[in-house]
């Protein structure tokens, strides 16, 4: 018997991870499957997000710092995917500099997502260890599907197939 419940243990997981298009760091798995707490962070009325902002849409969430050479490097890869997929998904880059700075980087670079700044307790609280960058894809009922680091071009297309299930 103790052998047959690890044998479907074992079953189980590999359905699961089956099912996973990319595996993340040990301290961030326990987060897929999980609500994306949308409502600590504050919109650009500095009013909190209803946890039902994410809901009804998949959603793209990018974690980025504007010192971060990596999430440079992927910013043409995420305009891309916003243009490919429009409005069918949300898009929001999360980040903990504050507006004055987010708003002088985006003067000289382009990263056409809804930006939510000045986040570093709310990332704090959430994240063990962030790194940057990070993204997350949100399924429509506002639970975390997928976690990934930088995003390229060996990743662009398993994301536009997540994005477009």
């Amino acid at each position: 018997m103790k052998t047959i419940t690890i044998f479907l243990l074992i079953i189980s997981l590999s359905i699961k991870a089956q099912q996973r298009h990319f595996f993340t760091q040990p301290d961030l798995e326990g987060k897929i499957g999980k609500h994306f707490p949308i409502e600590n962070y504050k919109n650009s009325d500095d009013r909190n997000f209803n946890p039902n902002d994410l809901k009804g849409k998949i959603t793209l969430i990018n974690f980025w710092s504007t010192i971060c050479e990596p999430c440079i490097k992927e910013l043409p890869y995420l305009n891309k995917l916003k243009e490919i997929l429009g409005d069918k998904v949300n898009f929001i880059a999360i980040t903990q500099d504050n507006k004055d700075k987010v708003e002088r980087f985006l003067a000289k670079r382009e990263f056409n997502f809804l930006h939510i700044t000045d986040s570093g307790q709310e990332l704090k609280s959430y994240f063990p260890i962030l790194r940057n960058p990070l993204t997350f894809i949100v399924d429509k009922n506002g639970n975390i599907k997928e976690i990934t680091g930088i995003v390229d071009e060996t990743k662009f297309d398993t994301i536009v197939k997540i994005l477009n299930e």
